[in-house]
């Protein structure tokens, strides 16, 4: 039996018409941020809970920036976001502060080793 992937690149089983986690309503961005502070990349966030990490299997899948295959997972629901460190890699800091679970507001910076993100929430 074959993969699928949705646009946003969510497995799914092949007999969907449509993914599940691109139906659930829009709640932000998570920023991949350069060197310079500047954001070269975006993966949408979607309301419920979402891993992050290298993944196949991650709602938000970030390939090449040296995230474990699970590194984090992040939950929205009622307009509260909590970010949460699964302990699979090299740790997390929000706004420079070592964290292992957090809550987020727009803007917050997101670090997992050197890959820096920043969150804009809807």
């Amino acid at each position: 039996m074959g993969f699928k992937y949705c646009a946003e690149g969510h497995l799914m089983d092949p007999s969907w018409k449509y993914c599940p986690v691109c139906l659930a309503p829009l709640a932000g961005w998570l920023l991949a941020l350069n060197e310079d502070g500047k954001a070269n990349k975006f993966f949408t966030i979607h309301e419920g809970k979402s891993f992050i990490g290298s993944g196949a299997d991650c709602e938000i899948r970030i390939l090449k920036m040296g995230l474990a295959r699970q590194q984090a997972y992040i939950t929205i629901i009622d307009g509260l976001c909590t970010i949460v460190d699964l302990g699979n890699g090299s740790g997390l800091k929000v706004n420079n502060m070592e964290t292992s679970r957090t809550n987020l507001i727009d803007g917050d910076l997101i670090e997992f080793g050197s890959a820096v993100f920043k969150i804009k929430l809807i």
